[in-house]
């Protein structure tokens, strides 16, 4: 085990705001160009008469410029799914409230003070509200109603109003990006996460640049993150932390014990101190990060302590008080390291937390007497399991190196099943070698590049993953997390 960061404190917070449920699969109501059909309309309620419904998103444009206008789904039709853009500029308020889950796929626009509201999960278990492709809710007016599950959100739209809030809200506030917003020329640093929830609403803070050099930091969008981050992308970022014992991440320098949901980062995220950690979207995690992804490139210097495609320790001390886990989540920036460091595709260290359903397409490289595995660099401690992921990036590492195909050191040798990595992509060629250290690591499988993308592995979960020829380069790609067109 490397030596660990200075900076972590066992934080408490409470559960996720948000049900994680799996989204629109069939019966629902449709928000599309088509014709409107099996709806009822009446008193500015409009709801399914049968599992397949269509709403026209003209006739919902009409009804909003004349007043409140509610789409309200039963056990008929469960679901509502966005599937035309829609804007609209009177001052009146959209009520989405459904019987179980949302999905936006295209934007919704609410100009000149109107509102939103919405709701999921009236009557199934596990519904939520999703932002796909090219989704997002924008609004024109910052004074314009918020309301999603009963909390009442506050708008931004600048950098600075975050910065604002981020220091005067005591970590009570919901607080929603209004619109995409442009944070070049911002260098104040790191913001503290001062908020119950910060709701991206699919929208995207670019050109985000945070450099730090001071000892102990956490360098991030945000600092510690203690509530829920969901739906927010942050794109051609340039995050660096050269302190010793640095986190360093996109969206946060540590998550404790808080939720990121469904974000996103690309850019350049490094560190260049000892005992430091990095990782495409956090540096630590002793959180829940679900449904996420990084395409940032993640580097950290000698001597450091994990670095990770998407996060660079992943971490428990108390299983019984904690769930640190990443699930439904991938990276494919490049990772590389210096000398004794933990490298892996997605996690650097991976001590006694969880990774589920997840993967790593990134080149992994690092130096001397490092752990370099395509998914993990290390697997350590009780609790510590892997499942149902795998890996694909070409791995390399230098004189001393423990080097796997899914995991440079494994000290845990169980819990990991239904585990791959890439035999011919990852220049791991030699199917005992899962791990550097244990060959034969159960849990461990090498397939061939044509049998990765043949079917679903043994033990993928056909609700959770699909495959495709024309998607994720005919690899398995996560339902509800799919890659970029």
């Amino acid at each position: 085990m490397r030596a660990t960061a200075k900076y972590w404190t066992v934080f408490t917070a409470g559960a996720a705001l948000y049900a994680l449920g799996a989204m629109p699969a069939s019966a629902s109501v449709e928000v599309s160009s088509k014709p409107t059909q099996n709806m009822s309309c009446t008193s500015g309620v409009c709801t399914p008469t049968a599992k397949k419904a269509v709403l026209n998103v003209a006739d919902l444009t009409t009804m909003l410029a004349n007043g409140d206008t509610t789409v309200k789904t039963n056990v008929t039709a469960q679901d509502v799914e966005i599937d035309a853009a829609l804007s609209w500029g009177s001052a009146h308020k959209l009520i989405l409230d459904s019987y179980h889950s949302i999905a936006f796929n295209r934007p919704v626009k609410a100009s000149n003070g109107g509102g939103l509201t919405v709701t999921t999960n009236d009557g199934a278990d596990g519904g939520n509200y999703r932002f796909f492709g090219k989704g997002a809710v924008r609004f024109g007016n910052l004074n314009s109603s918020l309301i999603i599950n009963s909390a009442q959100f506050t708008l931004v739209n600048g950098i600075r109003q975050i910065e604002k809030l981020a220091h005067t809200t005591q970590g009570a506030q919901y607080v929603a990006l209004a619109r995409n917003i442009d944070a070049s020329g911002y260098a104040d640093g790191t913001l503290p996460f001062g908020f119950a929830a910060f709701e991206g609403l699919g929208n995207a803070i670019s050109n985000l640049t945070i450099h730090s050099s001071a000892d102990n930091a956490n360098v991030g969008l945000f600092d510690k993150v203690t509530g829920t981050i969901r739906d927010l992308n942050i794109l051609n970022a340039d995050i660096a932390g050269t302190g010793e014992g640095a986190g360093v991440g996109g969206i946060a320098g540590v998550v404790l014990q808080g939720s990121i949901l469904y974000c996103s980062v690309t850019g350049r995220i490094s560190a260049d101190g000892s005992l430091a950690t990095a990782g495409g979207l956090a540096g630590a995690n002793e959180g829940a990060i679900i449904g996420a992804h990084s395409d940032a490139s993640v580097s950290l210097a000698s001597n450091g302590a994990s670095l990770g495609g998407l996060v660079g320790w992943n971490f428990s001390e108390d299983r019984s008080q904690s769930n640190e886990s990443i699930a439904d989540s991938y990276a494919t920036g490049a990772v590389t390291g210096g000398d004794n460091v933990d490298i892996g595709g997605l996690v650097g260290f991976n001590r006694g937390g969880t990774i589920s359903n997840s993967y790593s397409a990134g080149q992994v490289s690092g130096g001397m007497s490092d752990y370099i595995g395509g998914l993990a660099g290390e697997n350590y401690g009780s609790g510590a399991s892997i499942y149902s992921s795998y890996a694909t990036g070409a791995i390399s590492g230098g004189s001393g190196a423990l080097v796997g195909g899914l995991i440079g050191r494994d000290d845990v040798q169980a819990g990991i099943s239904n585990s791959y990595w890439d035999l011919d992509t990852s220049g791991i060629s030699d199917p005992s070698q899962g791990a550097g250290n244990v060959p034969n690591d159960p849990g461990i499988t090498g397939l061939s590049d044509a049998q990765l993308k043949s079917g679903l592995p043994s033990g993928f979960d056909k609700k959770v993953w699909k495959q495709s020829s024309d998607i994720n380069n005919g690899y398995p790609y996560l339902i509800d997390n799919p890659p970029p067109k």
